[in-house]
C-alpha cells in the first residue's frame, strides 16, 4: 500500500476484476474501490479496440475483426460478466423448473442455449459497427457495464466478498455514486450521443428491477447478480449504439 499510494485501490480492483495477477499481495484485500472497478473499463475497452484494429489492419474483414475485439473484451474482463450471467440464468431456469416439478432440475442445456443466444446478439450488433466507431463503442461497453454493477450495489445491500474474481465492490456513499454516474453520463454523451442517455436510463431501470428480483428470491445481492447487471449495461450499449451518431 505504501509503494503504490493512491494507485493501491486500482491494483486491488485490477487483481480482483481482470485476469491480471500482480501484485499478489492484494488478493486477500476485501476493500474493492467502486471507482477503480469502473475506471478499469477504460483500458479494457482500449485493449478490445487495439485487438480489433490489428486484426482489421492485416486484412481480416471488419465484421469478423469487431467480433474478435469483443472476444478480447471478454477475456480482458476475465469473463466475469459471462460466468455470472450463466450462473443467474441457471438459477432462473432451475427455479422455474423446480416450481413446475417440485423437485431439483439441472437446466444445463437450457443455460447454454440462453447464453449462446446472448452471445450471438452481442456479436451481431458489434459486427455492424463502422470501424471509425470501434473505440468509443468498446470503451463505452466496458465502462457502462461496470458502472451498472457498481450502481446496483450502491442501491442494494452489501455483497459478501470472496476470493473469486468478480465485480463486487465496497459499498460507496451516495455522493461517490452520484459523481461516478455523472462521469458516466458525460462518457455516454461523448461516445454515443443522445442515445447514450437512453441506454443509461434503460440500464438503470433494468438494474433496479434486477435488484428487486434478487431481494425477493435470494434475500439480497450476490456476485452473479452483480455480473448480470453488468451484462444488462453491455447489452444496452450493444443494442442501441448502431443508431448513435458518428464520433
Amino acid at each position: 500500500m505504501r509503494r503504490l499510494g493512491p494507485l493501491y485501490g486500482g491494483a486491488v480492483a485490477l487483481v480482483h476484476s481482470t485476469p491480471w495477477r500482480w501484485p499478489v499481495a492484494v488478493e486477500d484485500d476485501p476493500s474493492r474501490s467502486p471507482t477503480w472497478i469502473v475506471v478499469l473499463g477504460l483500458p479494457i475497452g482500449g485493449v478490445a479496440w487495439i485487438v480489433a484494429w490489428l486484426f482489421h489492419a492485416v486484412g481480416i474483414p471488419a465484421p469478423i475483426a469487431a467480433i474478435v475485439g469483443m472476444g478480447a473484451l471478454v477475456l480482458a474482463s476475465a469473463a466475469i460478466v459471462e460466468r455470472g450471467l450463466a450462473e443467474r440464468i441457471e438459477f432462473w431456469l432451475g427455479h422455474a423448473a423446480g416450481a413446475r416439478t417440485r423437485g431439483p432440475i439441472q437446466p444445463g442445456v437450457q443455460t447454454v442455449v440462453a447464453l449462446t443466444f446472448v452471445t450471438i446478439v452481442r456479436a451481431a450488433t458489434i459486427a455492424v459497427v463502422p470501424v471509425e466507431r470501434w473505440l468509443p463503442v468498446f470503451v463505452a461497453t466496458a465502462v457502462i457495464g461496470r458502472w451498472a454493477a457498481v450502481f446496483l450495489q450502491a442501491i442494494g445491500d452489501p455483497v459478501p466478498t470472496d476470493d473469486e474474481r468478480s465485480l463486487v465492490a465496497t459499498p460507496a456513499p451516495m455522493w461517490l455514486t452520484g459523481a461516478i454516474s455523472a462521469a458516466i453520463v458525460v462518457l455516454a454523451l461523448v461516445a454515443l450521443g443522445k442515445v447514450g442517455l437512453v441506454a443509461l436510463v434503460l440500464t438503470a431501470t433494468a438494474v433496479f428491477g434486477l435488484g428487486l428480483e434478487s431481494q425477493r428470491r435470494d434475500g439480497g445481492l450476490t456476485a452473479s447478480v452483480v455480473a448480470t447487471a453488468a451484462a444488462v449495461g453491455e447489452l444496452a450499449i450493444a443494442d442501441l449504439q448502431p443508431r448513435a451518431p458518428s464520433w
